[in-house]
Parts: C-alpha cells; sequence; structure tokens
C-alpha cells in the first residue's frame, strides 16, 4: 500500500513539473507535423524580455494572412534549478499566469498546467490571451504553442510556435540605484530639487477626472539623510504620514515624523510647495545639504485624487563611486501603490486594505478595464512627473578622524546640533536660487496682496523680499462649482492674482494689451508667492438650467468686474 501511495505522489509530483504535457488533438491519430511558418506566436510589444509582473497579450497569427487553423494550446514553461535542499532533484520555476481574453475563444486548459486552448472548433487566423509574467526572481519563461489545422494536421514548437523571454532587469529612473555604503567625500554639498508635474488630461487621458479643478499635487517633501534611515521603501509598510500623503495629499504628520529625525538621522528636510488646477505643471523648488554621513534623498508627493499613490524616489545616493558628488540628475517619476487603499482608479471609492499590503509599483497593464493603466505598459507610459536634482554649490570641509568620544557628548551639545540643523532647514527653503539674476529688481513698488482681500504666503518671513515681488490684489472669490446632488453643492471654489512687473499683471489674458515683451517673474517670487487659491465649499444648487445661465452670465461679466489694472 505504502508503495502504491508513494508511486500516486511521483506521478503526481512529475505531472506537476512537467510542462510538456500530451497537447495531442481530441482523436488524433497522427504525430504533429513539422512547423511550416504559417502560423506564428509572439507577445506583443516583448523583444525577448519580459518586466517582472506585466501584463502582456500572447497571440499566434497567421503570417500569410490567409492561412486558417481550428484549434490551439498555449502554454507558460517556467525554467527550472537544482533544489538547494536536495541538488539531486529539480525545482521549476513559476512561469507566471496565462489567462483567456475572451472566454468566447479561450478557455483555461484543463490537461496541461499553466495553459489555455480552445473553446470551440472553428476557423480563425488569430487568437490572443493574456500572458501575467512572474514577479522578479524567476528567470526565463518558455511560451509554447500546439496550433491545430484539421484533425491530422497539427503542429506544436519550433521556432514559430515558441518563444522564450528571459527577466528584463533594467529599472526605471526612480527606483533606487545602488547606494555608496562607504562614502569618502569630506566636502558638505547643497543641492537645488525640482519637481515638476506632468500628469494631465493630455498626458494621461484615460479615466482622467472630470472635474478640472480636482487634480493636484500634495507638497513635495523628504529628506536628505543617512543610509539607516527609511522615508519609504518598495516592500515595506507605509508609516502613518506616507499614508496620508498618498490617501488625502496631507503631508503634516509626515513632516513631523521627519523633523524629529533631525540630527538623528536626517540631515536636512526637502519641502516645496505642492500645485493644484490650473497649474499643476508650475515647478516646486525646493534645497537640501548632503555630507559624507547622510547622502541620500528621498522625497514624495502625493496624487489628488486617487486611492493611496504617489510619486516619488527612495534612498537615491547622491555620493558617487568615485567619492564626487552628484552633478546633476533628471528623473522620470511613476506611480507608486502605498498598499493602504484597494481602489483600481483616480476617484474610486475608499476601499480599505486589510490587512495592509507592502508599497509596490501600481499594477501596470491591468486586464480591469476600471484601471487608469489597463493594458498599459510602463514603457509606453507617460511620467506623472519629474524630479531634476542639480549641485549648487560645495562647501569645502576638512576631513575629522572620527573618535570613541561620542558616549561623552552632553545633552545640551546634542541640542545645539539638532536646533543648528532646523535653522539650516528654514534658510535652505528660503534662500532664492544661484541662478537667479543679481541685478536689481526690475519690480515697482505697487500695492502688495495684503490685508482685506488678500493674504501673503505663510512661508514669506523677509519683509524685504516681499517687496521685491510685488502683486495685484486677489479677485473675487469663484462660484461653488461641483456635482449637484440633492439641492447641494460641495466642491471647490477659486480665486487668482498675478505677478506684477513693470505695473503689468504677468500671465493674465488682455485682450487689449499692445505690448509684446515677455515679462519674466523671478523664481523666487513664483516659489513664495501664491497666484492661486482654492478651498472647499458647500451652496444650494438651482435647476440645471439656471446653473447654465449663471455660468453664461458670469464668464461674460468676470473680465469687466476684474479690471486691467495696467490701464487704471
Amino acid at each position: 500500500m505504502k508503495l502504491i501511495i508513494f508511486g500516486l505522489l511521483l506521478t503526481l509530483e512529475i505531472g506537476i513539473l512537467a510542462f510538456r504535457c500530451d497537447r495531442r488533438p481530441y482523436g488524433s491519430t497522427t504525430k504533429a507535423s513539422a512547423a511550416d511558418g504559417r502560423f506564428k506566436l509572439s507577445v506583443i510589444d516583448a523583444e525577448n524580455t519580459y518586466i517582472p509582473e506585466q501584463l502582456y497579450t500572447v497571440q499566434i497569427a497567421a503570417t500569410d494572412g490567409e492561412s486558417r487553423f481550428t484549434g490551439f494550446i498555449i502554454s507558460a514553461e517556467g525554467a527550472t534549478k537544482p533544489n538547494p535542499k536536495n541538488p539531486r532533484r529539480i525545482v521549476t520555476l513559476f512561469p507566471g499566469h496565462l489567462r483567456p481574453r475572451d472566454m468566447l475563444s479561450a478557455k483555461y486548459s484543463d490537461r496541461c498546467l499553466y495553459s489555455v486552448e480552445h473553446v470551440i472548433a472553428s476557423p480563425k487566423t488569430f487568437v490572443q490571451v493574456y500572458w501575467q509574467a512572474p514577479e522578479s526572481g524567476n528567470g526565463c519563461v518558455t511560451l509554447r504553442a500546439m496550433v491545430i489545422e484539421t484533425t491530422e494536421v497539427w503542429f506544436e514548437d519550433g521556432p514559430p510556435l515558441t518563444q522564450q523571454l528571459c527577466e528584463d532587469t533594467r529599472q526605471p529612473d526612480d527606483v533606487t540605484p545602488q547606494l555608496n555604503y562607504n562614502c569618502q567625500i569630506c566636502d558638505e554639498a547643497k543641492y537645488e530639487i525640482t519637481f515638476t508635474g506632468i500628469w494631465s488630461r493630455n498626458t494621461h487621458p484615460r479615466l482622467y477626472p472630470e472635474k478640472d479643478w480636482e487634480p493636484r499635487f500634495s507638497d513635495l517633501v523628504g529628506a536628505s539623510h543617512a543610509v539607516d534611515y527609511i522615508l519609504w521603501i518598495p516592500g515595506s509598510l507605509a508609516s502613518q504620514g506616507v499614508r496620508e500623503l498618498a490617501e488625502h495629499t496631507n503631508t503634516s504628520k509626515l513632516e513631523v515624523d521627519i523633523r524629529e529625525k533631525i540630527g538623528d538621522g536626517v540631515r536636512t528636510m526637502i519641502k516645496g510647495k505642492g500645485h493644484g488646477y490650473p497649474k499643476m505643471n508650475y515647478p516646486t523648488y525646493a534645497f537640501v545639504r548632503a555630507d559624507k554621513t547622510n547622502h541620500l534623498i528621498s522625497v514624495a508627493v502625493g496624487i489628488h485624487p486617487s486611492p493611496d499613490w504617489f510619486l516619488g524616489v527612495t534612498r537615491f545616493e547622491l555620493c558617487q563611486e568615485d567619492n564626487t558628488w552628484l552633478q546633476e540628475k533628471e528623473l522620470n517619476l511613476f506611480p507608486w501603490d502605498a498598499g493602504t487603499d484597494s481602489g483600481v482608479s483616480y476617484e474610486s471609492m475608499n476601499i480599505e486594505t486589510f490587512p495592509q499590503d507592502a508599497i509596490s509599483r501600481v499594477q501596470m497593464s491591468s486586464y480591469d478595464k476600471d484601471s487608469p493603466f489597463y493594458e498599459m505598459d510602463i514603457k509606453d507610459l507617460h511620467p506623472f512627473g519629474r524630479l531634476r536634482i542639480k549641485l549648487i554649490r560645495t562647501y569645502q570641509k576638512e576631513c575629522v578622524e572620527e573618535t570613541t568620544g561620542e558616549e561623552n557628548t552632553t545633552e545640551e551639545e546634542m541640542t545645539s546640533t539638532t536646533e543648528e540643523a532646523q535653522t539650516e532647514i528654514e534658510s535652505d527653503e528660503e534662500e532664492a536660487s544661484p541662478s537667479e539674476p543679481d541685478a536689481p529688481s526690475r519690480y515697482q513698488t505697487t500695492d502688495l496682496a495684503s490685508g482685506e482681500g488678500g493674504r501673503e504666503s505663510p512661508i514669506v518671513t523677509d519683509p524685504e523680499s516681499a517687496e521685491e515681488c510685488p502683486m495685484s490684489q486677489w479677485q473675487e472669490w469663484s462660484e461653488c462649482e461641483g456635482e449637484c446632488i440633492d439641492g447641494q453643492i460641495v466642491g471647490y471654489k477659486w480665486r487668482e492674482r498675478y505677478h506684477l512687473v513693470d505695473g503689468i499683471a504677468v500671465e493674465k489674458y488682455d485682450p487689449y494689451a499692445n505690448y509684446t515683451a515677455t515679462k519674466e517673474v523671478p523664481k523666487y517670487c513664483k516659489l513664495h508667492h501664491d497666484t492661486f487659491e482654492r478651498i472647499e465649499c458647500e451652496d444650494v444648487c438651482l435647476d440645471d438650467f439656471s446653473n447654465e445661465e449663471l455660468t453664461a452670465e458670469r464668464r461674460v461679466m468676470e473680465p469687466i468686474a476684474a479690471g486691467y489694472p495696467w490701464k487704471m
């Protein structure tokens, strides 16, 4: 009896590991014919490599456009390697999942593992199915096809009907590069960090939020830090601060977490103003300092609306292998999933992920039609933003040998060091870019937007600098706009103001203006003075007809009411 059971288990194991199952057509008594090239197996948009966990379309097609086949089987076969526990035995690696694309033309095979086959034996020139590539570390995968022309004429394997794909080890820009664990640079460095949003209806049209005023980016938040500090990293659970940034574009908790680590793994906090409609693509600037110990940077930017998606880079290395500071780098940013919400689209309802999942790339090439990334390869996806890292200057420092007397450091000295680091953060945020010209300002002294009708950005602390950035008065708030539900509008209203250069409002459309010169606003003023404000609002909504009349009237009257300050 034991021998019988052992034999059955051995047969089952061999059947599981043996992908070369009997794929002979039902009822056929002939052997497979040699492939004549009329039918070909191919993986669309894959050239001998695959991106782990990517969804691909696999097809069998007639190469001459005329030949017909009536049935098929497509199988995925994983690579093999010796079992580390028993080298005399072989382990087969996971080859990914094959799935029917259309349940009317294909189904899961009931005789071959990791395979799909035809449903109805009818003449066809091509067929397509899905293949979800395995996760990283599974090596090469072989896809094989059996094609039935008639009951007695069928083909399998051979170059036209077999394709091997190996894992693509190339990584997107925002994936952590190799770290330099032995940075030996004595000089300190100062970098300018620039985040520019790209996400828009034009670049990412699929399922882009319908209400133009809703999309926005959170503030840019991050830090320069030591190797043993982690702000966020793929494969780990998101902190509460990262969760609030990803789900609600709220950076308050994450900023507190970073500040608490200043002097204890963090050198400088990175903070830049986030932008929303209609200035999603405006750059956000911040400054950061790095040294021999704190030579990594991590940043994050939340996306709204989204389930729990964010952009960013983690543990990016500034200290190069030859122990010089990185001069400049531009990174394309793609969405990450915080693992806290199970929504699949920008405007999905809140569906808490329980238990919480690890941070990972947002699923690309999704087979869910409600996803913005349905059947979309990351190689073909426009980045959602760009991060530019540029070395501004270095500060010469002498190399000091480390001593073992650190344990004798007094609490007063530690407090002094922490306060000095915090002061550095504030000065870095407020310092203007060195690329800004030193010539006297071309701005005229005019009324700033302060007091009634306007307010300054809270991050402006230098009155002299404020006088160099004249602004127009805030315009009136817009009407509360949003979806009307049960007679109530819950949405947003906004207002704008403009930078004044030589008394002219920059970026404001004036059909009567006769000037042609381009007016430039210094980067410092763009960074420290908001020109757009938006707040949530609630209002009673009228019927659709009345709303349309009011909206049309507002479009006509608003430019007249706003006035043109340069004609006064």
